[in-house]
Formats: C-alpha cells, structure tokens, sequence
C-alpha cells in the first residue's frame, strides 16, 4: 500500500542552503517524481537528468534510473542503468534516511541528495505538497555549482555589481535567500492539474501511423529492399500459431518466473542469478547484467511485483508461469512500439525485418540505409517519442531481453534469431 512519503531535497556542493520538505505518496514512478523536483526546486526542465543510488550486490556499484532514450544500456562496468519509469519510488527509498541522487543540468552539474525523513499512512484525498524549504533556486544559466559560486560573489560587491562584463549573462536581480512557499505549491498544483503531457512532448497526431503509411512514405527508390522485406514478413497472414511456438517462446520468461516461485525470492539474489542464467560470453564485453531490465520488463507485463525486499509473482504471473498460451498473449500485448515520430518507423522496420527472418547483421544494414528517407518524411517525423514510455526500453531491447532477437540493432554480434522470432513479431505487427 502507498505511504505518504516526507521527502528533503538538498541542493549539493553550494555554501548556501537551497533545500525543499515535499509531500509525495511513494506509488510514484521516479519520472514522475523527476517532474515533481522539478517544479519544487523551480528547474525548468530544460535539460537532462538522472538518477544514481549505490548498489548492495558488490563494493563501488551504482545504480541509475535514466529517462527513456538515454543509451541506458551503454554505462562503463559496474553501472546498471534501467528506465526511471519502471521504477517505484519506494523501490528505492524505503526507510527514513534513505538517499538517492538526482542530477540535472547540461552537463549534469546540478547534484541534488533526496532523503526520505519519514513514512505515514497517506490520507485520503492527498496531494503533492511542499511543507518547507529555503533558498532560490540557481538561475537556470548557471552551469553549475562553480558558477553559481561566482555569481554569489558579484551579487555580494557593489563593485563587482557595477561590472556586468564579469559574467557572460547578467543576473544581478537574483535573490539567493528568496523562497515562497505558495509559488512552490501554485506549481504543484498547476503539475496535479495540467497532467504529464504539459510536462513531456507526445506523439501530437489522431493516431499513430500503420505500415500501409510508413511503406508509402518510404518510397522503393530510397528504400529499394522495403517491398520484398514487407512480402517475406506476411503482415496478412493470421494463421494461428502452433503450441510448439508459444512453447518457445515463453521458456525465458517462464524460467525466470520459476526462479521468483510461490514464495518470491530476495531482490539481489533475482538479479544475481537472472544475470547468470542470462550471460552470454560471446557477444564480448558490450554484455550487461540484464537482470534488473528484465524485472523492470516484468513488473510491466504485470507479471512480478517488489514487497518488502522481495520479488513476488502477481495473479497473472502465476497464471502466465503455467500456461503457455496466456504467457504468448501477454508477451504479444506487452512488446512496446513507439507511438509516433521516427522512433516509430525505426521500431517498425526492425519488427519486418524479423518477421520477414533477416539476420541481425541484413537487420541492421535494412534499417540504416531507410533512416535518411525517414528524416526527410514530414508524415514520419510529425509526432515526437514521449519520455514517458509504459515499458523498459524500446522494441529491440524487450526482443532481446525475452531472447528472441540475436542481437540489438546497431551493435556487432553473430548469434541468429530464435526460430520463434519472426511468429511473434507477425503477431505484434497484427495487433
């Protein structure tokens, strides 16, 4: 169940105090609570961000929960990185004192130190609140704590206030010492009414565009092996799919969700032997634990929940562990696609080229030689990819992740697709 959260937010590495005491209920997805620090520090949201937290498997690990799109896969060993919306906030704060780290910035230089102060029953009817703070925040054209150090000095000297040249931007009208609590709220507020497509671009048109639209906006002379690719995938071909297949295509998750059990299992000791169970020497060093991915994967097929430290199975978990035709539904429904823009004709290329059985290696060359005719499509382009996805990661990854795809688009491997990846790849592209 859902507590009410008591939650400080310390600005780091500046010798003025800017902090923020936020209400939050701890259901909240940490892309969620990205917009809500935004909006209580007073950030504009104008550049990246991301989430670190140390990890308890072995000395020097760090966890981060990035927004989707960020190459979460590509961190320098002993960093896992996955989705921040796959990720509950009480996941990861669970007890008072309790820290994660959140930086922002264009180079990421603003460091913030989340620590949860205490933990109630959260009341009927709550809402996000900010109950105390102090400081401005930094102007939003400081790159960080160093220059904001230098702007501090400059507002502090008549002197050096007289000489704008001393900075690059002028900001001699900010007030450090300056916080209103009924402007941090008003903000939180106008976030609870607004809703989350105020705060990240969507894909803006009536629907999301089908293949018939994508091949005749790749036309065959900038895209000349579209046609037979969409010939060889059998788009119209509703046959139904044998047992054999839905066999197959359930054993990677089904073993995993073996390994959770009736009684679940403890977290670290999941991720430790799913990442075992999952090594695979000869893709070479560019090979990540996948554990923590594909419990982000499961938790949203609905399939596996956290409690306590531990890895439970859901109803359907249960249901989908047994049955192979129930788990094929779910992993058919589940297998995001992106809901317009380039992202979109990008994931829908990749799902052809499987259905139509290409290697991973004519996969790729495939979808390279149709990226600059998409660039140049107004139709294609029209939507942007939300940030706030319902799943870890994109089409490739998921495919990866459940082990019907060799390898991921763009990266150097050899191992062949699953003999069921062109079924199930079929069936998405038919929902």
């Amino acid at each position: 169940m859902p507590a009410q959260y008591a939650i400080r937010i310390s600005v780091d590495n500046v010798s003025t105090q800017i902090w923020r005491r936020i209400l939050v209920a701890s259901d909240l997805n940490l892309d969620d609570l990205h917009s809500v620090v935004q909006r209580a520090m007073g950030w504009s949201d104008r550049h990246s961000h991301a989430w670190s937290k140390s990890g308890s498997r072995f000395p020097g690990e760090v966890e981060e929960y990035v927004a989707s799109g960020s190459n979460a896969e590509q961190r320098r060993a002993g960093r896992v990185a996955i989705v921040e919306s796959a990720v509950r906030l009480d996941e990861v704060m669970v007890s008072p004192g309790d820290e994660i780290s959140y930086r922002y910035g264009r180079f990421g230089n603003w460091r913030h130190t989340l620590t949860l102060e205490s933990s109630e029953v959260l009341p009927a009817g709550f809402q996000v609140v900010c109950a105390a703070g102090r400081g401005a925040c930094p102007p939003e054209e400081c790159v960080g704590p160093d220059e904001y150090e230098q702007l501090l000095g400059v507002l502090a000297s008549e002197k050096l206030r007289s000489h704008e040249w001393t900075l690059e931007w002028p900001k001699t009208d900010f007030e450090p010492t300056r916080f209103e609590i009924a402007e941090v709220n008003d903000r939180l507020s106008y976030s609870r009414t607004s809703g989350p497509d105020d705060i990240v671009s969507t894909y803006d048109g009536a629907s999301p565009y089908d293949i018939a639209t994508l091949v005749e906006c790749l036309s065959p002379h900038r895209v000349p092996d579209l046609h037979a690719v969409l010939s060889r995938a059998g788009v119209d071909d509703r046959s139904a799919v044998g047992d054999v297949v839905q066999v197959e295509a359930s054993q990677r998750v089904q073993a995993v969700l073996t390994l959770i059990g009736v009684e679940g299992i403890e977290s670290d000791d999941f991720f430790t032997t799913v990442d075992a169970m999952l090594d695979e020497p000869e893709l070479g060093p560019v090979n990540l634990p996948k554990g923590r991915s594909l419990y982000a994967l499961l938790k949203t097929f609905g399939l596996a929940r956290k409690h306590k430290g531990l890895i439970l199975l859901t109803k359907r978990g249960q249901s989908a562990q047994r049955d192979e035709s129930a788990m094929w539904s779910v992993i058919v429904e589940g297998v995001p696609v992106a809901t317009g823009g380039s992202q979109r004709a990008v994931e829908l290329l990749v799902l052809l080229a499987v259905a139509a059985g290409l290697s991973p290696a004519e996969r790729h060359l495939f979808v390279s030689r149709a990226l600059e005719p998409i660039r140049s499509s107004s139709v294609l382009m029209s939507g942007s990819l939300t940030s706030k996805r319902d799943i870890t990661g994109s089409t490739v990854e998921v495919l990866g992740l459940i082990g019907a795809t060799g390898y991921e688009l763009g990266k150097f491997g050899t191992k062949e697709d699953s003999s069921w990846a062109a079924h199930l790849a079929r069936a998405i592209l038919q929902r």
